[in-house]
């Protein structure tokens, strides 16, 4: 009984070494791996930033600058000005920059955005608005400076990162058109730029 008792508790000690050693053996031939990782979104003051950033206004013929536009980054704004004579203009040059990362496209370009609105007034009111509606021409192109100089701009022009774009904007009270009886504000005028990723 000595001898049974023994081999079993050599046999209990062999199975207790094997499966030590077994649990050794599987947490050698294991491993864990791990991939962790961090990102930030852009916001869009960081990677997209299409801007005006310079505009400067010249009158021509008898054509007056009664107040010049204001502008900030997305809006020109509050030019005033007053033709005198058929034939009068006003050019503007204006710089369009992408200030930011990502590269931009153009979507979609409206040069008249809107009505226009005819406000006479005195005793020929209507006629001096019947008369002069229609009549202003309002012209967007690209300027000398630009690689599409004299063009107008058209869905998919590029405007690269860090590129600027020169563009000249034209109003006109053309040589065929008669002046009013009384001075008649129009008011309307409005271009309109839609800028998406390219």
């Amino acid at each position: 009984m000595q001898k049974n008792e023994k081999s079993k508790n050599l046999l209990l000690v062999i199975l207790l070494i094997s499966l030590i050693s077994l649990s050794i053996a599987y947490a050698t031939l294991t491993q864990h791996l791990y991939i962790t990782s961090q990102t930030t979104i852009a916001g869009q003051s960081s990677g997209w930033d299409i801007r005006f950033t310079a505009v400067t206004c010249q009158a021509n013929g008898n054509a007056a600058i009664m107040q010049d536009f204001t502008m900030n980054a997305t809006i020109l704004s509050g030019l005033v000005s007053k033709f005198n004579a058929p034939g009068d203009s006003i050019v503007c040059n204006i710089k369009v920059t992408n200030n930011g990362s990502i590269n931009a496209k153009l979507s979609s370009f409206t040069i008249q955005d809107g009505a226009l609105t005819y406000t006479g007034s005195g005793t020929t009111q209507a006629a001096d608005e019947a008369l002069v509606n229609g009549k202003i021409q309002h012209n967007i192109v690209y300027g000398t400076g630009d690689l599409q100089a004299g063009l107008a701009p058209s869905a998919n022009d590029t405007l690269p990162a860090g590129v600027t774009r020169d563009l000249v904007l034209t109003i006109t009270y053309p040589l065929s058109a008669s002046l009013p009886e009384s001075n008649v504000t129009v008011s309307g005028l409005k271009t309109t730029f839609l800028y998406v990723q390219d």
